[in-house]
Order: C-alpha cells, then structure tokens, then sequence
C-alpha cells in the first residue's frame, strides 16, 4: 500500500512538473512572437509650455521673464547665441574662456568671490555659453552684482589658466583608455569631419597650444548684450524684473558679433577613420 502511495505521489510530482515545463516553453514562445514585432508608435504628447513675458533693453540684450512664485528663489542666466566655432590648432579655448570668468574680477579674487557668494547661499557658474546664478529672492541684487561683476570684469589670471591646463591633459590622458570617449570622438569625425566645429578632436597638442589672449578674443567677441538672452525664473514680477535688467545690464556695451558658416557634411559611404 505503501509503494502505491509512493508511485500515485511520484506520478503526480512529475505531471505537475511536465505541465509547468509545457507552460514556461509556452510562455517563452510568446516573449519571442511579442520580440520579434515592434511595437507601433505612441501618439505624441503634448508640450504645454509655462507663460511668460518678454522685452527689449536698447543694447539688444533680449529679457524672457517666467514667473513661479512657489519659492522665494530667482535665477538668472545668460545665453549667449553663438554660432558654432571652429576652434582649429587651439581647440579648447572657448571653454577655457567661459570657465575662466568665474576665477576672478578686477574687484575680487577668486576666493573673494567664492566667498560672496557662499555667505548668501547662492550659486554662481560659468560657461561659454554665459553666466548662470540662482538665490533667495532677498539676496537677488547682491548676486546681480556678482554676475555683473564677473560678466563685465574678468581677468583671466595665468595661474588659474595654467591649472585648466593640467587638469585638460590628466582628462585627456584618461580618456585614451575609455572606450566611450574613444567612440565619440571617431564618431565625431567620421560623421562631420575635422573641418567642422561639430568634427573637431581636442588633443594634448591643441591644449597647449591655447594662449590666455586667444581666450580673451573670445571673451572681446562673443560677450556682448546684442548676442545674448536674459532668463529671468522665479519669485519674480515683470515689474521688478524690467527695473534688474534695466539696473544691472542696461550699461553693457553691445558690439558687432562674427559669424560663421559651414558647410552641411556629405553623407559618407565609405567611412574612414581621420587623425589627427
């Protein structure tokens, strides 16, 4: 009786299991059907954007204003609208020039400046492509008057200079063994080629070739209120926004701004590897 329960429960044991093996091969037959048809496109979204206001200093400086009173914070940032540069035999210095404003003024050292802008809990950043800084609403003109300060009287000290130098070279050495940074570069090239701003490879070559007057060029050049936007985002009114503008950047000179023009790469049917 014994052996009969034993062989009933084996009996049992093993259709359970071949139901459930028939099952899996089942359901994994139809995650391959489901792989093996893309699915069709959703319908698009839509973009709902925020309201805003917008206006005109006389020196060109386009002012777009967002009002969000939810927090007592205001940001301000300044764009640049460059066209794209070819950098050539000094490629890096555009972004040398855009982080070197921050790094000290005619009126403050960097570490002065630093510390301004931490005592009221502030950020303040720059790049090529402007100057960028956020506070409490209470501290809004004090961080006017940083901005400014760095957007009207950078220095570009050598020894800050020579810091990015170095610390371009580690990054690039590191870079060599990063398959990422490899691909994007080969990419990069391939697809634009080194005639265009878009194609162009930074090197060790091109990073000491860069010199403090050309960063200054470029600063002389492209840093000028006709070439820019002002955003303005926060716990902020039109009002009180067109009385910061007029205040802190009506007195910026505007200037005549280069352009460029390149020509569209031809798509390539027979890819090639460009070095440098």
């Amino acid at each position: 009786m014994t052996r009969i329960i034993i062989i009933l429960t084996s009996l049992f044991v093993f259709s359970q299991c071949s139901k459930k093996t028939t099952d899996n091969a089942v359901v994994g037959k139809n995650k391959e059907s489901f792989r093996s048809t893309a699915p069709g496109a959703a319908s698009a979204r839509p973009i709902n954007l925020g309201d805003y206001s917008s206006f005109d200093l006389s020196n060109g400086l386009k002012v777009i204003v967002v009002e969000n009173h939810k927090l007592p914070k205001v940001s301000y940032q300044i764009s640049l609208a460059n066209d794209p540069i070819l950098e050539g035999e000094q490629g890096g210095y555009v972004q040398f020039a855009g982080d070197l404003l921050t790094k000290g003024t005619k009126n403050r050292t960097k570490a002065k400046l630093d510390e301004e802008i931490d005592f009221i809990g502030a950020s303040l950043n720059s790049s090529p492509s402007g100057v960028f800084g956020t506070s409490l609403k209470k501290h809004s003109n004090k961080l006017l008057d940083l901005m400014t300060d760095v957007l009207y009287n950078p220095i570009f000290p050598k020894e800050e200079f020579e810091k990015m130098k170095s610390q371009a070279l580690s990054a690039l050495a590191s870079s060599k063994t990063d398959a990422n940074s490899i691909a994007s570069n080969v990419a990069a090239a391939i697809t634009y080629g080194k005639d265009h701003p878009y194609g162009e490879v930074q090197t060790e070559k091109t990073v000491n070739s860069i010199t403090l007057e050309k960063c200054k060029s470029y600063y002389d050049s492209y840093f000028r209120p006709n070439n820019a936007y002002l955003v303005i985002v926060g716990d902020i009114t039109l009002a009180e926004a067109r009385n910061q503008a007029e205040k802190h950047f009506g007195k910026w000179q505007s200037g005549t701004i280069p352009k460029s023009f390149y020509a569209t790469p031809a798509a390539r049917r027979n890819p090639g590897l460009f070095c440098q």
